[in-house]
């Protein structure tokens, strides 16, 4: 009876909500222009620590700033998506990422650390954002796992394409080295922008409360999820460092971590397909435990060893993730509240293994 006292004719919410279905290719390109900029950024970040900071102890702290950024924007970037819808959360963060390779341009050449930290902060606020796109496809689809799966698998063309453009860019920036990794960085985000403006808005906004999962049911797939995060970050951190060490030339290096990044979303094709036919528990546990195997690796310290390394943890994180996703979708829809949790744990584990990443360099 409440219902019928309301004027049908009022207007819309003040903000994008529509009537169109999310497109899940708009989701997979979207997050594949973030990944570029990914891509970029973590083989770029350890060594503008190594080049800027003022003792050996904060060189990777660009790298953990980025992360930090990341896990900050867990929270707004659950809770936004309700008060102004899907386009423009995922607008604000692209431009949050535009906004920090612009900032580390500009920290680079005037060789600025402080700088440095605080453009990479807004690169992973943008990261975090760009996490998101996975949990609009779980919550659009009937198969979480595999819709999870499909949107990181939209990473792997934009992995094996970092290196290349990174190279053009870096030759375009010469003299100042790493100006050009940064840009596109900028520029990758940029076109992130131009593909959140066009998806398709979220349905009309209706009142009838629907039943949400407790909190409970995302603290073991947060724990096993983020132990995969801490173990991959640890090695990732370092491997910069470590590869500089060995001999290989600072260009090359955004080869390497292309390959961890191509690595890090390859598993999440097949997992498109098949994902919803194993249990998330298993899925997460495996590739937790395939993140633990790279771990020993990075300690050998010769370039096959490392690269060994920087395939197995970015394999394990990828199966860890789709599980942990999935998983957290096991016990009915979950609430912002748990989804933003989830997301912030995961990037708390990832900054704590970017802290101590320096200890395998």
């Amino acid at each position: 009876m409440l219902v019928c006292v309301c004027d049908p004719q009022l207007d819309a919410p003040a903000n994008d909500n529509g009537p169109r279905p999310v497109s899940t290719f708009g989701l997979a390109l979207g997050f594949a222009f973030a990944v570029l900029a990914q891509t970029v950024a973590s083989a770029a970040l350890p060594l503008a620590g190594a080049q800027l900071a003022p003792r050996p102890e904060l060189v990777t702290w660009p790298f953990a700033a980025m992360l930090l950024g990341a896990a900050l924007a867990s929270f707004p970037a659950s809770f936004l998506r309700d008060a102004f819808g899907r386009r423009s959360g995922f607008a604000l963060g692209a431009s949050l990422g535009i906004a920090g390779g612009a900032l580390l341009v500009a920290a680079l050449m005037q060789r600025q650390f402080a700088w440095a930290c605080l453009g990479a902060l807004w690169l992973g606020m943008a990261q975090g954002f760009s996490f998101f796109y996975r949990h609009e496809a779980a919550a659009a689809s009937g198969r979480p796992a595999a819709a999870t799966a499909g949107v990181l698998a939209g990473g792997v063309a934009a992995a094996f394409a970092g290196p290349t453009l990174a190279g053009f860019a870096e030759q375009l920036a010469a003299p100042y080295f790493l100006v050009g990794a940064a840009a596109l960085a900028a520029l990758a985000h940029t076109c992130s922008l131009g593909v959140a403006v066009t998806l398709a808005a979220d349905p009309t906004t209706v009142f009838r409360p629907k039943a949400k999962a407790p909190l409970s049911a995302i603290l073991w797939p947060t724990l096993v999820g983020g132990a995969a995060w801490f173990g991959m970050n640890a090695v990732m951190s370092g491997a910069p460092l470590a590869l500089v060490g060995c001999g290989i030339g600072g260009a090359a290096v955004f080869g390497f971590i292309a390959l961890h990044v191509a690595a890090m979303y390859a598993p999440a094709v097949p997992l498109a397909f098949v994902g919803d036919r194993v249990p998330p528990l298993v899925i997460a546990v495996a590739g937790t435990l395939l993140v633990a195997v790279g771990i020993p690796l990075q300690s050998l310290g010769t370039p096959e060893s490392i690269t060994a390394a920087l395939i197995s943890v970015g394999a394990g994180w990828s199966v860890a993730t789709v599980g942990a996703t999935a998983w957290i979708y096991r016990a009915g829809p979950p609430s912002r509240l748990a989804l933003a949790l989830h997301d912030g744990g995961l990037f708390f584990g990832a900054i704590c293994g970017a802290l101590l990443g320096y200890l395998l360099a």
